[in-house]
Parts: C-alpha cells; structure tokens; sequence
C-alpha cells in the first residue's frame, strides 16, 4: 500500500533517523516495533497506528506535521528545500479567532478539533451579484 503520504512519511523518518545517527533495529526497538515493520514504514508500504505516529515523532524528534506534510504540498521530498512561502493577509476575523484559540485549554483544543474533522469541506463561497436598484429603474422609464 504505498501512498503519496506513506512514501513522504518514510522519506522523512529515514532521514531524520540517518541524520541522529540512529539505525532502523534502534528505533524499532525504542518504538516497540519489529525491525521489519519499521523497515516497511520507511518504505511507504504502510502507515503508522496514531500511538506508532506518537512515538515515532518522539524519537526521531520530528514534529507530527513534518512526517505528515501538512505544511507544505506532499510531493516536495524532505530535504530539498521548499520555496518561501508568500504573505498573507489575515481577515481581522481569522485573527480574533486565534486569539481565542490561544486562551483554550489542551482538552478543549482535542475536542474542537475532532468536532471539526466531523465538518463536511465547504465549497468556496461564491459573492451574490448586486441586486438589481427597482426604484431608480422605474423612475427613469
């Protein structure tokens, strides 16, 4: 089963693996794991249980959203590096809702969360055309 993910996945964990100096029966074994299943991780022949994910992000001391390319696109294979990423302007909306973020707690955050990977993708919002002005059209025939 290899996958875009599964084979970004691997890619990254060899390499911060190889860059800790650490071998696959090592990081097997502070995993929990078989050697040969590891081995079959870095491949991209499967991907880990969320517990493994855990674990794995622990010891090769590589943040969940590196090994699962969720900030940039997956294709771009680890180490080469990634354009700049272009500045964005944030609605004062967005900014407000972060700061409320900031002030939930660890358990409200888990929660917010799982209830928003229930929420079906929205399309793109589409901006209404201008109503018709009835009143200067009637005037004017």
């Amino acid at each position: 089963m290899k996958t875009e993910l599964g084979i970004h996945l691997g890619m990254s964990a060899r390499t911060a693996r190889r860059n800790m100096g650490l071998t696959q029966a090592v990081v097997a074994e502070r995993l929990g794991v078989a050697r040969e299943v590891y081995a079959r991780l870095e491949r991209g022949h499967m991907l880990p249980s969320l517990h493994t994910l855990k674990g794995l992000c622990t010891v090769l001391r590589v943040p969940p959203h590196e090994l699962l390319a969720l900030d940039a696109s997956i294709e771009t294979p680890p180490g080469r590096k990634r354009p700049p990423p272009t500045p964005r302007v944030e609605s004062t909306a967005l900014v407000d809702l972060r700061k409320t973020l900031r002030g939930l707690s660890r358990s409200d955050l888990r929660l917010l969360n799982a209830l928003a990977a229930t929420l079906p993708a929205s399309p793109p919002r589409r901006h209404a055309a201008p109503e018709p002005d009835i009143k200067n059209s009637l005037k004017s025939a």
